[in-house]
């Protein structure tokens, strides 16, 4: 049946515009998209297209990110577009602000939307790229799942870091109870920091003055920058690389596992390690400078005392491991990742939590003992005095402490018709009020007077007798 009426439609078409836009109505068609890394400025996207077009939108996501981010291409004004004279779109998405900001090396995988007049989207096959950074033409090196960016005369120190993440990836995989398998992990190796500084995410101004961005990692993206022309990159670059690890290893907890663990991790991972950080450690430990572990969830904003807590994190991290095992701490950082409560993980696994732990690890290194903790108590109740209905016989009786009710008390007995009083007698009880008596203890400070408004005639009784 649909064979029969398109013969029957063909035939009726007249002109080549109108042949254009009943095609167009069914054969809106994405002839060509690309996309190119700008990095560090922005990524940007093409596409041409014919039929019907009235958005075309470039849909992208980054792995390891959750997120889905989107974007409208600038193409002019919606029309009916040929294959000789096709719609082309152009997107320039800038990624110079914290908030877009991405690394080079980041994976991208995205596709091509466009919306045509009748509501109905037609999409691209999605698509994969490596952003580089734009400034540059890159060469690679790659093995056992890293590869590393470099660019120039400098593929013996791109090997060179090529060899450290392999080495770092066996040494460390089994501490952190990860496969050595896993994604694919892009190095960016830059030659000079006048190269590297523009690439690098944004810092704090006291931090970035006083010291060097000599790497960073970023852990769900698989991607690692490092300044290759510094005599410590590959240190820098395993001390990164085992950042990338630890966030497989607690992939739903990675936001969550303390600054001291995971430096001092990463510390105990570097195959190259310098002095600088142990003798921080030294001066701070002798000057009382190391913060309590309870205090090192994030880092200090002084530039000394960051130095001294990341030589604090790796001292921690190899005491846990050296006194009771690698494998212990693989068992921690499941616990944790399963629990999201790090204390627990810690009394589950090592029956210490992170006080404990800081005060065995400080007698073994000769610091000063931690302070005693402040335990604020609560209040407890102020026994004031009973106050109970007087007559005139007990006004200036002493009060008595309020007791503490019986856990059983006896049944009391209903009065009998003989206990209740005359209603003269009434008159002369003055009964109906109460009050503290004169003299008596006052508690907290603050005496406490209950007046309550009887009869006329008790009150003039109270008053004479007075």
């Amino acid at each position: 049946m649909a064979i029969a009426v398109t013969a029957f439609v063909l035939p009726g078409l007249h002109s080549g515009a109108d042949r254009v836009a009943a095609a167009g109505e069914s054969s809106t068609e994405i002839l060509s998209h690309s996309v190119v890394s700008k990095l560090p400025d922005g990524i940007e996207f093409t596409a041409n297209v014919a039929g019907d077009v009235e958005e075309i939108t470039a849909r992208f996501s980054i792995q390891g990110r959750r997120a889905t981010q989107y974007d409208y291409l600038d193409f002019g004004e919606p029309a009916v577009f040929t294959t000789t004279a096709p719609a082309n779109g152009l997107l320039f998405y800038k990624t110079d602000t914290v908030a877009r900001y991405l690394p080079p090396g980041v994976t991208m995988e995205y596709r091509i939307e466009v919306l045509d007049s009748n509501g109905d989207v037609h999409e691209s096959e999605p698509s994969q790229i490596v952003l580089t950074d734009s400034r540059f033409e890159w060469e690679t090196v790659s093995s056992g799942g890293v590869t590393v960016y470099y660019h120039g005369p400098v593929t013996t120190r791109a090997n060179s870091l090529l060899d450290a993440s392999l080495q770092t990836i066996q040494n460390m995989a089994p501490v952190l109870g990860i496969p050595f398998e896993g994604a694919p992990i892009n190095v960016t190796m830059y030659n000079n920091i006048a190269e590297m500084i523009d690439a690098t995410v944004a810092r704090s101004g006291a931090i970035s003055r006083e010291l060097i961005t000599e790497g960073q990692a970023f852990s769900p993206e698989n991607t690692v920058l490092v300044l290759g022309g510094s005599s410590r990159s590959t240190g820098t670059m395993s001390h990164e690389l085992t950042h990338v690890l630890l966030s497989r290893a607690v992939s739903g907890a990675r936001s969550s596992v303390p600054a001291w663990l995971n430096e001092g991790l990463a510390e105990y991972g570097n195959i190259d390690p310098g002095v600088a950080y142990e003798r921080y450690l030294e001066w701070g430990i002798d000057t009382n400078r190391i913060a309590p572990l309870t205090a090192l969830s994030t880092f200090p904003g002084d530039p000394d005392l960051v130095i001294v807590s990341y030589g604090q994190g790796r001292a921690v991290a190899r005491f846990m491991i050296e006194e009771f095992g690698p494998g212990k701490m693989a068992e921690l950082l499941a616990e944790f990742d399963a629990s999201r409560d790090f204390d627990a993980a810690m009394l589950q696994v090592y029956g210490l939590d992170r006080r404990g732990l800081d005060e065995l690890w400080r007698s073994t290194v000769g610091a000063f003992p931690l302070a005693e903790e402040q335990v604020i108590a609560t209040p407890t109740a102020v026994a004031y005095p009973t106050f109970v209905p007087y007559t005139l016989d007990n006004l200036g009786a002493a009060p008595t402490s309020t007791p503490a009710p019986d856990s059983d008390p006896e049944p009391q007995p209903s009065p009998s018709p003989e206990t209740v009083s005359d209603p003269d007698d009434e008159a002369e009880s003055g009964g109906g009020g109460c009050f503290a008596a004169p003299g008596a203890p006052v508690e907290g400070g603050m005496a406490l007077i209950i007046v309550a408004v009887g009869s006329a005639a008790a009150l003039r009784t109270v008053r004479r007798k007075s």
